[in-house]
């Protein structure tokens, strides 16, 4: 496969669970009518998807390190940077998702 297509393949995926996750946290806020028990579940998958962004500071932290061995060169474009901030995103909102149907569940 090209890598091309694999890339628009994640980032389609990326953009539908995004969606899917605004319109399923609509639906379950009208349905709940926004109480305290939604509020609570909301809270906990946000802290659950937030230590993604902990991994995200690793793995830049990790980067930042690499990049400073004179005898490795990388190089990055801009828009191969875009790609990579949407996939972390899309996956952010992936384990979100997840959470917030667990605890739905769970609770």
């Amino acid at each position: 496969m090209n890598e091309q297509t694999i890339i628009l393949f994640f980032l389609i995926v990326a953009t539908g669970i995004t969606l899917f996750l605004y319109l399923w946290k609509a639906k379950k806020a009208v349905e709940y009518k926004n109480d305290e028990r939604w509020q609570l579940l909301q809270n906990k998958a946000n802290n659950a998807a937030n230590y993604s962004n902990s991994i995200l500071i690793v793995l830049l932290a990790i980067g930042t390190t690499v990049s400073l061995f004179p005898d490795i060169q990388i190089t990055f474009t801009f828009n191969r940077v875009l790609i990579y901030g949407i996939f972390f995103i899309g996956l952010r909102n992936m384990i979100e998702l997840f959470a917030l149907r667990y605890f739905d569940k769970r609770l």
